[in-house]
């Protein structure tokens, strides 16, 4: 109970209006939004005006009727699985009807903060993983662990590592939904063709650099090699942390305080040194082909040019349909260490709720064992059960990905919830530097980003 206040006092104290209230008995009504609501907020410098529609009269609902909102960013194609997981659940509980709410629009987080604003937030919410710091540090959520204990919850039905993207100073604040490692994609088909042996296990950096070096092909020796040996993410600050992690560095202190010696560390310059030298000195990446996309806007692993490609999961199914590529995954190499990091997304409840009961019954249910005989049809599955019975741990490609879990470091915005607004421009500087200036010094590029991001912070806190 003083979890909940705490909360809600958070909320006021951030501008948001919240519920100043405990949660009601399980029997009361269902939190409505009686009428739509009219926001207009200043996001990315920009007015928008966000329309929050008051919630819909469930159709011949009953007075012990309960209704909860589930509010998500997927969209298309991505709704089916939270539609189905949705209609067993409602199956099994005629007293509940769960009202998805996909929330359209550039900008999904100042949306749900939008909605908090105006006490319409739906009961779950479901954010990624850097944004969960800052979402609690607002209020946002409720700590899960009294009711989910309450319900007979078991959190030890999760695959290794998957409830601390959820957690803050120790308490679980979400729950898993969907998650990727960091892999390398191998095409068998380069490999086969340059009689070079497949990546295994156990390899190391200088590994992946002599493997590279085989498969980079320039036949006609006009500089531009028809086949490069790894296609990299660029400047994508996210995935470079694995860089860091691997050379046995950090990006900042455990504290949350300190960039400077953490981002300006020999580990990280050794990591930056090294990714920089595969596009610049070694030539075995193909130069980013727009800085501004995602990822550096690369398409050659996929049109059959690069042997090679370090990324998530997300484009894999793709990948397996795509007649270039006969497929393999593999762990990413070790440096120093043998790590990997963690990209993840889960659902929690609004700190706005008026049904916690309701809605943590739900969202057990939701992150749960049925739950995840649906999502794994979608995505990797959370829950161990699932994970095994489905054969996922062994098969040779998901199985790679589900392993890597045992590997997980933490990621930088762990430590602090300003890490999007302060070291990561940094850092998105500091690399794009390297690769476009193969003359840079690269310990003098990170020295002056870890000042840029401390200055930052420090302002920030």
């Amino acid at each position: 109970m003083n979890a909940l206040y705490r909360s809600v006092a958070a909320l006021s104290l951030i501008g948001l209006v919240a519920a100043c209230a405990a949660p009601t008995a399980p029997t009361a009504a269902p939190q409505t939004v009686r009428e739509t609501v009219v926001v207009t907020q200043i996001v990315q410098g920009t007015p928008e005006t966000i329309v929050i529609t008051a919630t819909p009269e469930p159709a011949l609902a009953g007075s012990d009727t309960v209704v909860i909102r589930v509010g998500t960013g997927d969209g298309g194609e991505g709704l089916s699985p939270h539609q189905q997981i949705i209609q067993n659940y409602e199956d099994a509980h005629p007293d509940i009807i769960a009202q998805l709410e996909p929330v359209a629009g550039r900008d999904y987080y100042a949306r749900l903060l939008t909605q908090l604003a105006a006490k319409a937030a739906p009961d779950i919410m479901q954010i990624g993983d850097d944004a969960v710091p800052s979402f609690v540090e607002k209020g946002a959520f409720l700590p899960l662990d009294e009711c989910l204990q309450e319900g007979g919850f078991d959190p030890s039905v999760y695959l290794p590592g998957l409830l601390t993207p959820g957690q803050v100073d120790g308490q679980q604040y979400l729950l898993p939904k969907d998650y990727s490692p960091l892999g390398v994609y191998y095409n068998k088909k380069i490999f086969d063709a340059a009689g070079v042996a497949y990546p295994e296990a156990d390899w190391t950096w200088e590994d992946l650099l002599a493997t590279a070096q085989q498969l980079t092909r320039d036949a006609d020796g006009d500089g531009t090699p028809e086949v490069w040996g790894i296609q990299l993410p660029a400047t994508w600050t996210t995935g470079f942390e694995y860089w860091v992690a691997a050379a046995g560095g950090s990006l900042i202190s455990e504290d949350g305080t300190s960039f400077v010696g953490y981002m300006d560390s020999p580990e990280t310059i050794r990591a930056v040194q090294f990714y920089a030298d595969l596009y610049n000195t070694h030539k075995v990446a193909p130069p980013p082909a727009d800085l501004n996309a995602f990822g550096g806007g690369n398409s050659e692993f996929d049109n059959g040019q690069a042997a090679m490609r370090l990324f998530g999961i997300w484009p894999q199914s793709g990948m397996l349909k795509n007649p270039n590529i006969d497929l393999g995954v593999v762990n990413p190499p070790a440096g120093a260490a043998r790590a990997n990091i963690l990209f993840w997304g889960g659902f929690g409840i609004s700190s706005t709720t008026q049904n916690l009961k309701a809605a943590c019954d739900f969202l057990a249910y939701y992150t749960g064992e049925p739950a995840a005989e649906v999502w794994k049809d979608w995505a990797l599955p959370a829950v161990t059960s699932v994970a095994e019975s489905s054969g996922q741990t062994t098969d040779p490609i998901k199985g790679v990905w589900i392993g890597e879990l045992n590997h997980i470091v933490p990621r930088a915005y762990t430590y602090t919830p300003y890490w999007n607004e302060t070291a990561d421009p940094a850092l998105r500087t500091a690399l794009e530097t390297v690769l476009l200036d193969p003359t840079a010094d690269v310990a003098a590029v990170m020295a002056q980003a870890a000042q840029d991001a401390q200055q930052a912070l420090d302002a920030a806190r």
